[in-house]
């Protein structure tokens, strides 16, 4: 911090070198470019220049010279960097660097005549006496150049000089203008003859000098007059020492010796001098506190003000003092009219040892913790109705606010941190952090030990959008946008104009304080965030890309169009029932993707790609095709930077769910759709197994239709316009955030993916593996009936054809068992009872949670899913 002050008469002198600019006349944009440069120093992470690099530009640039036939400039260049070598100063790399840097084209415009405007000029030869008279001779009629004889005229018998004998002078005065010469005065001719009287009534006005109260009775202390004790009084109160009282060594005020008054009372004396002590003591506090030096500039402002409201009570004291001198004023000065005037102009500034109290006791508390002080103390003299301490306290709040808003200002106009940020409740993090969390992490709030808000109590509603509007200016620096782009056409200058008699002492003062100043502090908060924001908001609308990527994740995700995403789990289905090693494959299944979706503008099919998280070595028994597998397919899409700390990456993981739900509910209706087989012609010995098989099939597809209306119409449509809503009455970019997680959190509810829906999401899932298992059952009956007929029908023919048959037999054929008819057909007795118990468990589960009323779609989907339990 020292050496950057130590530096600023340096970047000034630099600027104005430059610039042109001029003191007090440009002062502000002085002081704004001062500003950037010490941020610029405070980032630079430079080393030193390397010597050899430079040495290797010098010879290169000679060479350029002699290149283009100008060997005179090559050799001067080599003179003058020989003789700047000679010079012993280690920076010698960085001024060759500075000079390098720079020259433009130096080759072509520097000329070799302007060298000799270098050299300097011949050194003129001294002065002489001959070249003088020679100009200007002497005029030898003038007396003045005579000798003088004193000899002539003196004798050693010549007293001395005596008032009877005067000096005359006989040669002409130099000027003719001048006065001729008066007699010669002596000493002894101002002598005053001393008046005794006078000079004892002098020293009987010192009455210091009278011996002290310590060596004589209480009933012989000296006797002042009135004029005196006030005097001494006076000085007292202006902090000049004075003989009645001294300070003690712990700092107090003290009477040091007794004194009484003609005509007082002991007593009476004694009260009044004790009340102007404790006003002397609390004046020399705020005296003390004005002349100690302070760092904060907050605290400077404040010892700024009370300076000038000191020399107000000076000058108050200074005019007593004057009428006590003067007895024509009237009505005459005494004790008691001095105390009524001394309490009456000093009670405002008294009032501020408690804020200088605080400040000193508690070292460490917050800078800012006077400003607090000084606010609630305007509250508190307005509701009591002290108007002296109420504009006072004013007069000391506003201009050190406005030092403290200067920070603020800073930040909200140019979204950077001034030097002196430490008193600021906005701090940047020691760690880079990435761009896909600039903005959440680049720029803190600052908290105290104890946890509270680093900025002044009457601020803390106004924060956030402070952060917010220096955040925005900061993010769109980092998307390219320069600070002059930013700071001129819509964006307002964060002037500050806080003037306490004009807006927050109006002439309507039904209103109280605390709400005048919130009222102005918020229109001037409010139109710097609202312009910021603004701003962001159309670059990330324009130059981002954000709602066509809101489109993108709709569309992929949230089956935005059904028709695309019916094709997708298709094709994935259909690589699924084979059951080959690279039915996940990434490759193929983005190609899908990126195929199904190329005609959507929304959507760049370049960022879009599939992982799996399964095994490809070894094909899948038919058993184990269960619904889960497919939640091993992640689908990704990559999103531009700054989309991306709108949409943070913890929130694909919803999207990712819901997606493989919604896939997992195409399957389950693609594999409950097809075509029934001989399987429905199955009868035992107990029940016809057609009707268990054509009733569980029709109740499973109601289930899952059922399930996905419920969640692309009442669940994903609604959610999904509610939360563009919210994004286009986004103030700001927190606001966006806020927005889409509540939006990730709305579809975790809704589509039964929540926490507190666990039971639920896992009947649903446990719903999906029963279809699996119905399909695979009814599809090994199917097989095992084809089976048996063809071996019926080959009962008829040859023994020859018969073993051909067989043969045709074994490669139809399952990889799995299909001899255990009974237990198959046992399995299927139990799947109607197994669905009514997973619909029931769902169904509970809704209830429980649709008792908090959290989601209203819930009720719906209730009562739906309860038609089904009743039939």
């Amino acid at each position: 911090m020292s050496h950057q002050r130590s530096s600023i008469p340096h970047i000034e002198h630099l600027i104005t070198s430059i610039t042109g600019f001029s003191q007090p006349k440009d002062s502000a944009g002085i002081e704004h470019l001062v500003r950037e440069s010490l941020s610029v120093l405070k980032d630079s992470k430079s080393s030193r220049i390397n010597q050899f690099i430079v040495r290797d530009r010098i010879a290169g640039l000679a060479e350029k010279f002699r290149v283009f036939n100008n060997e005179e400039l090559a050799d001067a260049l080599h003179e003058k960097v020989e003789k700047l070598s000679k010079w012993n100063t280690e920076l010698q790399p960085e001024l060759l660097t500075l000079l390098l840097d720079l020259s433009e084209d130096p080759a072509t415009r520097t000329k070799i005549e302007d060298l000799e405007l270098l050299k300097q000029p011949p050194p003129l030869a001294p002065l002489t006496w001959s070249q003088i008279l020679a100009e200007d001779p002497l005029d030898s009629s003038n007396d003045i150049w005579r000798t003088i004889d004193y000899a002539a005229d003196s004798s050693e018998e010549d007293g001395a000089l005596t008032p009877d004998r005067t000096v005359t002078f006989t040669s002409k005065p130099a000027f003719a203008h001048a006065r001729p010469l008066a007699p010669a005065e002596f000493p002894t001719d101002f002598n005053i003859p001393i008046e005794n009287e006078l000079i004892q009534e002098i020293t009987g006005a010192h009455f210091w000098k009278i011996k002290s109260a310590s060596t004589v009775i209480p009933t012989e202390a000296p006797c002042l007059t009135e004029t005196q004790l006030i005097r001494e009084i006076l000085f007292m109160l202006m902090g000049l020492p004075t003989t009645l009282f001294q300070k003690s060594d712990h700092g107090q005020l003290r009477v040091v010796a007794t004194y009484r008054i003609q005509g007082v009372s002991t007593e009476a004396l004694d009260d009044i001098i004790s009340s102007f002590l404790s006003i002397g003591q609390q004046l020399a506090d705020v005296y003390e506190w004005v002349r100690r030096t302070e760092v904060t500039h907050m605290l400077q402002t404040l010892q700024a003000v009370l300076r000038s409201k000191l020399q107000s009570v000076t000058a108050l004291l200074t005019k007593i003092e004057t009428r006590l001198l003067h007895p024509e004023y009237k009505p005459p000065v005494t004790l008691l009219s001095v105390l009524f005037e001394v309490q009456a102009a000093t009670r405002p500034i008294l009032s501020i040892n408690s804020v200088i109290s605080v400040q000193q006791t508690t070292p460490s508390r917050t800078p800012f913790a006077f400003l607090e002080s000084l606010y609630d103390g305007i509250c508190l003299a307005e509701s009591t109705g002290d108007e002296d301490v109420y504009k006072f306290f004013g007069e000391l709040f506003f201009p050190c606010l406005q030092t403290y808003l200067k920070l603020v200002s800073e930040w909200i106009e140019f979204g950077r941190l001034a030097v002196d940020d430490e008193v600021f409740f906005v701090m940047k993090t020691e760690e880079e952090p990435s761009k896909e969390s600039l903005w959440s992490k680049q720029y803190m709030l600052r908290f105290r030990s104890d946890g509270a808000l680093y900025a002044p109590h009457f601020l803390h509603l106004k924060v956030k959008k402070i952060l917010t509007s220096g955040k925005s200016i900061s993010f769109m620096r980092s998307l390219g946008l320069e600070t002059p782009e930013l700071n001129q056409g819509s964006f307002p200058t964060a002037s500050i104009d806080f003037k306490f008699d004009d807006r927050l002492n109006p002439q309507d003062v039904t209103q109280p304080f605390p709400q005048r100043f919130d009222t102005a502090l918020n229109i001037w908060v409010n139109s710097m965030h609202q312009s910021s924001s603004l701003s962001l908001r159309e670059v990330m609308a324009s130059r981002c890309g954000l709602w066509r990527v809101l489109d993108a994740l709709e569309y992929i995700y949230l089956s935005r169009d059904g028709a695309i995403t019916s094709h997708v789990a298709a094709g994935i289905s259909s690589r699924f029932d084979k059951g080959k090693t690279d039915w996940n494959d990434q490759f193929v299944l983005t190609e899908l993707f990126r195929e199904a979706y190329g005609a959507l503008n929304c959507v760049n099919t370049a960022q879009v790609f599939v992982r799996s998280k399964g095994d490809k070595g070894s094909e899948l028994p038919k058993r184990q095709r269960s619904m889960g597998n497919l939640a091993c397919l992640a689908v990704g899409y990559k999103l531009p930077w700054a989309v991306a700390n709108i949409i943070r990456p913890d929130s694909t993981n919803v999207y990712q769910r819901v997606f493989v739900l919604l896939l997992q509910v195409l399957r389950a209706k693609e594999i409950l759709s097809r075509k029934a087989g001989a399987s429905l012609s199955v009868r035992d010995d107990h029940e016809n197994m057609t009707a268990i098989i054509l009733s569980l099939r029709h109740r499973l597809l109601w289930f899952f239709h059922t399930f996905h209306s419920y969640l692309t119409t009442t669940a994903l449509s609604p959610a999904c316009l509610e939360f563009r809503r919210k994004m286009n009455e986004a103030e700001d970019l927190d606001e966006m955030i806020a927005a889409h997680d509540a939006h990730v959190v709305r579809l975790e509810n809704q589509c039964l993916l929540s926490g507190k829906l666990t039971s639920t999401h896992q009947a649903i899932v446990s719903m999906f593996d029963l279809a699996a298992l119905f399909s695979d059952l009814r599809t090994s009956l199917d097989q095992k009936l084809l089976i048996r007929a063809a071996r019926t029908r080959q009962d008829h023919i040859d023994n020859a054809e018969a073993s051909s048959d067989v043969e045709d037999h074994d490669t139809l054929a399952m990889p799995f068992d299909l001899i255990n008819h009974s237990q198959q057909l046992a399995q299927l007795r139990k799947l109607p009872s197994t669905f009514g118990r997973l619909l029931g468990i769902i169904l509970v589960g809704l209830r429980e949670a649709n008792r908090s009323g959290s989601e209203s779609c819930w009720g719906i989907l209730i009562e739906e899913l309860a038609i089904g339990k009743v039939n």
